[in-house]
C-alpha cells in the first residue's frame, strides 16, 4: 500500500470483511457516502490506521468526518461502488440472516494467560465477563462508568455483587463497542438509549453447548456510557406449577381458577419478582391441545412448545397486537403488562367474552390489583365480573443448605414483627465456598392468592375500598405474602432479614396489625 492509496486501483478480494469492523458504521451512512470498514479489528494496536474503503478517496471532509466518527486515522482505499456494495451485503446482512445468534466460544471464567505486557483485547474481555456471568448463575451485568473508575456487578439471586474485573477506563469504550457490535447497535451513538440482543454459545465440560442469550440495554451517563445484559437461558426448562414455592392450597386453588373457560387472572409484584416464570408455569399448566394459547411479548424471554408467541416490534406496537390477536380465535391470552387503560379496556373486553386472559401488574399486593385497575378508568362492574383472581408473589433467596445455623431474632426485627416471630426456631446464612460465602443459593417464591368469589363480586362491584375487601378476603381463608413467607421461615428455607428484605414496611405493619387485633 502506497501514501496515497486513493491513486491505486484494488479489488475487494485483497482485504477481508469482518461483520464487526463494517457495522463500525451505521448501515445508512456506509451506504449514503459509499464507504465500507476494511479488515479485521480484533487486537488492532491504537496506532495502525483503520483500512476504509471509499468510492471517493480524495474527499477529506469525508475521511475527517469517519476519522471523527471512529476516533482513530484510517488509511483510504479506493474501491468501485459495486464492490463497496458487496462488502456493505456480506457485512450487515449475514448477521442478519442468522438472527443475532453470534457463535461464540466461551471457557469458564480463569485468569488470563495473556502475557501482562500485551493488553487484552475487547473480545476477550466480553468473553470473560459473559463467561463468568453465566458460570455464576447470574440473571443481570452491569458495566457503571464513573469518573476515573469503572465497576462490573453482577445481580445474583436478586442482588447485586461486586466482580473483580479488568475494565478500566481506557479500555471500557472497546468493550462497550464489542457488546454493541454484538448487538448490532450503532456504535457511534453515544447519546441516545440503546436496545439489542444477541445469542452466545457457551462451551461446557465435553463438548456439550450451552446457548445464552443476551439482551442489552445502553445508556449514556455523565463521564461515558453505562450498559445493562439482562442474561437468558431460552433452554431453560419451565418450572412446574407444583414446584414455585405456593403452599398447596393455593397451589390447587390457582390450578382451579386456570381452568375456567373464561376470566382474568392478573401475577403482582415488582419488577424481578418472578412474575413471568409464574405466568408461564400457569400456561404449562392449561397446555393441554385443546386450547389455542397466544402469548403478546416484549420481547419473548422464552420460547414455549406449542404456544403462539408474539413478539411487540415497532411495526406492530403493543396495543395494535393485542388487537390482531383476539381475531386469531384464541382462547387463552398472555398480555404480558397491564398498565394503562387501552391495554386494561382489551384485556377486559376479551375475558368477557370467552377467553381466560393472563396479565402482570405492578402493586404491592394483590387486592392492590383491583384498586389499580380503578385508577386506570375500568369501571367497577367490569372488574368485579371479569376478575377471577390475582396472584401476589415476591421472591426470597434460600438459605445455603450446606452452611445456614440457628440464630434469633435481632432486637430490631423483634420490634418490626413483634408476635408473628414470637417462638420461632430461626436459622441464618453463614457462608461457605459452596454459596460463594454468602450465605444463600438459589430462590424461591412467596405468594398469596385472592380468589373473587361472589360476596368480593358483590363489594367491588358496589365500590368498596382495599382495607374492606382484604377484611372480608381474610375471613375467607385469604393468607399474605407475609404469613407464606413466614411459614417457609419457620420450615429454614429462609431467613428473616430477606423476608424484611423483599416486602414493604407497611404491608409489614398491616399484618403486624392485624395479629395484634386477634
Amino acid at each position: 500500500m502506497t501514501d496515497n492509496p486513493q491513486n491505486v486501483f484494488t479489488e475487494l478480494d485483497q482485504f477481508g470483511i469482518d461483520p464487526e469492523a463494517v457495522q463500525l458504521l451505521s448501515e445508512n451512512f456506509c451506504r449514503k457516502r459509499q464507504v465500507v470498514v476494511l479488515g479485521s479489528l480484533d487486537r488492532l494496536r491504537c496506532e495502525d490506521k483503520i483500512k476504509v474503503g471509499m468510492f471517493d478517496p480524495s474527499n477529506r471532509g469525508l475521511i475527517d468526518h469517519i476519522e471523527s466518527r471512529l476516533n482513530r486515522k484510517i488509511m483510504p482505499v479506493r474501491l468501485n461502488a459495486y464492490e463497496i456494495d458487496k462488502a456493505l451485503d456480506r457485512g450487515f446482512t449475514d448477521i442478519r440472516q442468522i438472527e443475532l445468534v453470534i457463535p461464540l466460544a466461551l471457557e469458564a471464567a480463569r485468569p488470563s494467560t495473556i502475557p501482562c505486557n500485551v493488553p487484552d483485547s475487547a473480545k476477550e474481555i466480553v468473553n470473560r465477563i459473559l463467561s463468568s456471568a453465566v458460570a455464576l448463575g447470574a440473571s443481570d451485568i452491569h458495566i457503571e462508568t464513573y469518573p476515573g473508575d469503572v465497576d462490573l456487578r453482577f445481580r445474583i439471586d436478586g442482588i447485586l455483587n461486586q466482580q473483580f474485573t479488568e475494565l478500566s477506563p481506557a479500555n471500557v469504550d472497546a468493550v462497550i463497542n464489542r457488546i454493541k457490535v454484538l448487538a448490532t447497535l450503532d456504535i457511534t451513538e453515544r447519546r441516545r438509549p440503546q436496545d439489542g440482543r444477541f445469542r452466545c454459545a457457551f462451551e461446557q465440560e465435553g463438548d456439550e453447548v450451552k446457548r445464552i442469550d443476551f439482551r442489552v440495554s445502553t445508556v449514556p451517563s455523565a463521564v461515558k456510557e453505562d450498559i445493562v445484559l439482562r442474561v437468558l437461558d431460552p433452554e431453560a426448562g419451565l418450572i412446574p406449577i407444583a414446584e414455585l414455592g405456593a403452599q398447596p392450597g393455593v397451589r390447587d386453588d390457582l390450578v382451579q381458577v386456570l381452568r375456567n373457560p373464561e376470566g382474568m387472572v392478573l401475577v403482582t409484584g415488582p419488577t424481578g419478582s418472578g412474575k413471568t416464570t409464574t405466568l408461564y408455569s400457569a400456561l404449562a399448566e392449561i397446555r393441554t391441545g385443546e386450547r389455542k394459547i397466544i402469548t403478546a411479548e416484549d420481547p419473548i424471554e422464552y420460547h414455549l412448545d406449542k404456544i403462539n408467541q408474539k413478539q411487540v416490534s415497532p411495526i406492530l406496537p403493543y396495543k395494535d397486537l393485542l388487537r390482531s390477536l383476539l381475531r386469531q380465535d384464541p382462547d387463552v391470552m398472555l398480555f404480558g403488562e397491564i398498565r394503562d387503560l387501552e391495554t386494561a379496556d382489551i384485556a377486559i373486553a376479551a375475558s368477557a367474552t370467552g377467553h381466560v386472559v393472563l396479565g402482570t401488574m405492578h402493586t404491592s399486593d394483590a387486592v392492590g390489583a383491583v384498586v389499580r385497575l380503578r385508577g386506570l378508568g375500568i369501571e367497577d362492574a367490569d372488574i368485579a365480573v371479569t376478575l377471577l383472581a390475582v396472584v401476589g408473589q415476591r421472591l426470597i433467596r434460600r438459605l445455603c443448605p450446606k452452611c445456614k445455623e440457628l440464630t434469633e431474632a435481632s432486637d430490631d426485627q423483634k420490634r418490626l414483627l413483634g408476635p408473628l416471630v414470637e417462638g420461632m426456631e430461626l436459622l441464618g446464612p453463614k457462608g461457605c465456598p459452596e454459596c460463594h460465602n454468602t450465605g444463600y443459593s438459589g430462590r424461591v417464591g412467596i405468594f398469596e392468592l385472592l380468589v373473587i368469589d361472589e360476596i368480593l363480586q358483590d363489594m367491588i362491584a358496589a365500590g368498596a375500598h382495599k382495607p374492606d375487601i382484604r377484611r372480608q378476603a381474610r375471613g375467607n381463608g385469604y393468607r399474605t405474602i407475609l404469613e407464606d413467607g413466614l411459614i417457609k421461615i419457620g420450615k429454614g428455607v429462609s431467613s428473616l432479614d430477606e423476608l424484611i428484605r423483599v416486602l414493604p414496611y407497611r404491608e409489614i405493619s398491616i399484618a403486624v396489625s392485624e395479629a395484634l387485633s386477634c
